[in-house]
C-alpha cells in the first residue's frame, strides 16, 4: 500500500484547516475532497501533494499522470511519502512504466531520509534480487533499520532473517524479540511455527497455540495450522478453520478439505 499521510505538518493554520476539511469530507464527498486538497497543494502543503496523488493513482490516466506529479513534488519538497509512493508506482507500473530498477532507486531516496515502510521495500528488492543484486546482507540492514524505525513488517522480515541466518548471524532469540515486537498475524504466525518446532528455541506448544489463536483471527495459514493442531482433539472447529482458511484461498486448507472428502467453500471476495 501507499503511504497515505494523515496529518498535514502545514504551518499555515489555513493550509492545515483545509486537509483537515477534507480527510472529514472523503468518503461522503470525494470530489469536494479533492478540490479542497488542491487548494492546499497549491498553498504548499506536501501532506495534501501526497494524499491527493494517492486519490488519484486509481483513476483515468490523466489522474495518474496528474498523481506521479503530486508526489513528485512532494518529494522535491522534502516528502518522504512522495518519493516512496513514487517507488511503489514504478514497482507495480502505476501510471509509470514498470521498473524494478526504477523502484529501487526511489525506495532507497525515501528510506536513505527515514522512511520505514521504504526501507522495508527496499530490504524485500535485495532478498529476491529485484531491481539490484540479490544481496541478503543489504535486505537484512534495510530490515534492521526499518525494524528499529518501528515498522511492523520491517520487524517480521528482520526477524525472519534472523531466525535462517541469511545475510546476519543467525539468532533465533532475536527473531524472537523481533517477532514479539511486530506483533502481527503474521509474526505470531511464524513464532508459532519457531515454538512448535523448537527451532533454535526451546519448543513450546502451549505457547504456539495462544499464538496461533491470536493469528487466526486474520492469517489464513494460521487458521490451517491452527486447524492441524487441534484435530484430534476437536476436529469439528479444525474443519470449520480449514473452511474459514479456502475461503481466503489458502491452498493447503483446500487440499485438506479434499483429502478429508468435504465440500469446499467458495472463494471469497475481498470488497
Amino acid at each position: 500500500m501507499m503511504d497515505r499521510p494523515s496529518e498535514s505538518l502545514s504551518e499555515d493554520p489555513d493550509t492545515k484547516q483545509l486537509f483537515n476539511d477534507a480527510l472529514s469530507c472523503m468518503k461522503d464527498d470525494p470530489e469536494q475532497a479533492k478540490g479542497l486538497l488542491r487548494k492546499a497543494a497549491d498553498n504548499g502543503c506536501t501532506a495534501s501533494m501526497v494524499l491527493l496523488g494517492d486519490i488519484l493513482i486509481d483513476g483515468n490516466d490523466d489522474e495518474k499522470a496528474e498523481a506521479i506529479s503530486l508526489f513528485t513534488r512532494a518529494y522535491e519538497a522534502g516528502n518522504n511519502m512522495g518519493s516512496r509512493n513514487l517507488g511503489y508506482c514504478y514497482a507495480l507500473g502505476m501510471g509509470v512504466e514498470y521498473s524494478k530498477e526504477k523502484a529501487a532507486e526511489w525506495y532507497r531516496i525515501s528510506a536513505e531520509d527515514g522512511n520505514a515502510r521504504a526501507q522495508c521495500n527496499l530490504g524485500v528488492l535485495y532478498a529476491y534480487g529485484h531491481g539490484v543484486e540479490l544481496d541478503y546482507a543489504k535486505a537484512a540492514e534495510w530490515y534492521r533499520r526499518s525494524a528499529e524505525n518501528g515498522y511492523s513488517r520491517g520487524r517480521t522480515n528482520y526477524a525472519c532473517l534472523l531466525r535462517d541466518g541469511k545475510g546476519v548471524e543467525r539468532d533465533p532469540e532475536k527473531a524472537v524479540y523481533w517477532f514479539e515486537q511486530s506483533d502481527s498475524p503474521r509474526a505470531k504466525r511464524l513464532l508459532a511455527q519457531m515454538y512448535l518446532g523448537g527451532n533454535g528455541i526451546q519448543k513450546d506448544v502451549d505457547k504456539a497455540r495462544e499464538l496461533l489463536e491470536s493469528a487466526s483471527e486474520k492469517d489464513r495459514k494460521a487458521m490451517f495450522l491452527l486447524g492441524d493442531l487441534i484435530y484430534d482433539e476437536d476436529r469439528d472447529r479444525a474443519i470449520s478453520l480449514y473452511k474459514r482458511s479456502a475461503e481466503k484461498g489458502y491452498d493447503e486448507a483446500i487440499s485438506r478439505l479434499t483429502e478429508l472428502s468435504l465440500e469446499v467453500p467458495p472463494k471469497k471476495t475481498r470488497k
